[in-house]
């Protein structure tokens, strides 16, 4: 039955896509899976190419370019230039050698099943593109968005991003003619010049304006503001000839310098999901089922180039950076699956008849494929870590592969190990510090442990999940170890680690969910602190003291609080 052709088909279309994808996700998750592939599913459910409701795939896909646009937009804003120019170094390397990798690959594997050497190429170069959704999604799930890992896998996605436009110049000259190789070059030239001037002037500007409306005190004119510069921004991308989630994050970036960004983010969160979800729905839609079965050989190269070969590929470039090989198992999962990129790309090339429909068709099943097995290759891949931690000479090498340790200090006695030298472990140093207290610092970040020891800081490089880190800051001899890596499952395997050497150990961690909290619990930690527990905590101790409330019974509600949030009496 196709959508409803009167007033409002628009609104029915979306009651029926959202209803189902809520139908999707729950079953989704009930099977252990991302709620990405029930949103997928209900795609194909109202899609052109299965019986049933047949919602209208424009309009739908239109709307769920708002969810790209925020999601970018989210993602700038804890992504600031900063940011960018400290990964800048190793992201942009890594990016530019897996595109250029896992096209040649897949390009080779195309020509193995019969394709044209043009078509293999555009195969190649789609199938080298990962999912900003997926990837962000996963990192949110995990707590990992501001680790170093985290950092590094959006500042990946940032190269990607940019190796698409040139990807999109080069399509007309494979379709040859002068006058598509005119109109790209101008394009090219048109969102080069976008960027420079939007990081620019954005910068400068937004911040003036923000507090401009801030000081009206209307949240409804902030929200407003928000929403018309990440949209507007991105809309003026896509006009220069960049894309819409490029606009949308250099939007992200310019309010991320402002003192406005934590506000902006809790407004557009909520906007931000909902039509996410849009997104995933659209792209279902595209997908053939039938396409599986007589397109075969052609969707197996696709899931190979996508999820295979880009997952190693990407692992086996993260391992000479410095980084605890951690990362690279994060990398190979997160990477390996394709998206938003890889359909514009596709659709770009089959418009300029250099995909045929079932080439198409087979690299949108792979995609989906990919997005489908995603939670999957996290598990695989962290199966595939313990073994190889279980090779104790294997796992040295390659956490010191490519890069020699720094010079390490003495060992320290009756101290406390922290574990992260980021904005909070810098911040428990400085306390610990002003009380008298010896401590030391285990980082992952090679630069950030020789600026600690330049500081005369205690301070040693390498994944503090490891044996010979741990016993270089003598955790067998130390009074407390304090977790302030944002990583939950960081923090938990170098807790089980710690234990492991020094039984008596205590540790205190932090988390940012519920889940996150269960997961510390389950590792026997001693004290786990959720921020916005205690944030809400202090806030309802002050609100009590400013009305009066007697002292002993504002400390009693307040622990009631603490009680309630987490579950349990004295536990945090």
């Amino acid at each position: 039955m196709q959508g409803a052709n009167v007033h409002g088909a628009l609104i029915l279309d979306l009651a029926v896509a959202l209803t189902l994808a809520l139908g999707g996700g729950l079953a989704a998750r009930a099977l252990r899976l991302s709620p990405i592939v029930g949103y997928l599913a209900a795609g194909i459910v109202i899609g052109p190419f299965t019986p049933g409701y047949r919602a209208e795939a424009g309009a739908l896909h239109e709307l769920a370019q708002i969810g790209v646009v925020f999601l970018m937009f989210g993602v700038g804003l804890h992504f600031n230039l900063r940011d960018l120019a400290a990964v800048r170094t190793t992201a942009l390397p890594a990016g530019v050698a897996q595109i250029v990798i896992v096209t040649a690959v897949t390009w080779a594997l195309g020509l193995a099943v019969g394709l044209g050497t043009t078509e293999a190429a555009v195969l190649g170069m789609a199938a080298s593109i990962s999912s900003t959704v997926v990837l962000v999604r996963a990192l949110e799930e995990r707590g990992a968005m501001t680790s170093a890992t985290g950092r590094l896998l959006v500042g990946w996605l940032i190269v990607q991003d940019l190796a698409t436009i040139a990807m999109l110049v080069l399509l007309p000259v494979f379709a040859g003619g002068d006058g598509g190789r005119g109109a790209a070059l101008v394009r090219a030239g048109g969102a080069a010049v976008f960027v420079v001037v939007a990081l620019t002037v954005g910068t400068r500007l937004v911040p003036g304006l923000l507090r401009m409306v801030g000081r009206t005190g209307s949240r409804e004119l902030f929200v407003l503001v928000v929403v018309c510069l990440s949209l507007g921004i991105a809309v003026g991308a896509e006009l220069a000839g960049a894309s819409l989630a490029l606009g949308a994050f250099i939007a992200g970036i310019a309010v991320s310098e402002t003192e406005g960004s934590h506000q902006a983010a809790s407004d557009v969160l909520p906007l931000r999901d909902a039509f996410a979800v849009l997104f995933f729905v659209s792209v279902g839609m595209l997908i053939d089922p039938a396409v599986l079965l007589s397109g075969a050989p052609l969707v197996l190269v696709a899931v190979l180039g996508v999820v295979v070969v880009k997952a190693l590929v990407s692992g086996a470039l993260v391992l000479p950076m410095g980084i605890p090989p951690r990362a690279a198992f994060i990398a190979a999962a997160g990477l390996g699956q394709a998206g938003e990129f890889s359909f514009i790309l596709a659709d770009a090339a089959r418009g300029l008849g250099l995909l045929q429909p079932v080439t198409y068709q087979a690299l949108l099943a792979a995609s989906a494929v990919s997005v489908a097995m995603n939670p999957l290759a996290f598990r695989a891949s962290a199966i595939a870590e313990a073994a190889t931690r279980t090779r104790t000479e294997l796992w040295r090498r390659l956490e010191r592969r490519g890069h020699e340790a720094p010079e390490e200090p003495p060992a320290l006695t009756g101290h406390v190990v922290i574990v992260g030298a980021g904005r909070v472990g810098r911040l428990a140093g400085t306390a610990l510090e002003r009380l008298g207290v010896l401590y030391a610092y285990i980082d992952a970040s090679l630069e950030t442990v020789i600026g600690m020891q330049q500081m005369g800081r205690a301070a040693y490089w390498g994944d503090a999940a490891g044996d010979d880190v741990l016993r270089a800051a003598n955790v067998q001899g130390a009074r407390l170890l304090v977790l302030a890596v944002p990583d939950a499952e960081s923090a938990r395997l170098a807790a089980e680690r710690a234990r492991a050497l020094h039984p008596g150990l205590a540790v205190v961690a932090r988390a940012h969910s519920a889940q996150e909290l269960e997961l510390l619990r389950g590792a026997a930690i001693d004290a786990v602190v959720v921020p916005e527990f205690e944030g809400a905590a202090v806030m309802l101790q002050d609100t009590l003291a400013l009305l009066g409330v007697d002292e002993r019974a504002a400390a009693e509600a307040t622990e009631a609080l603490r009680e309630a949030e987490y579950g349990a009496a004295g536990t945090r």
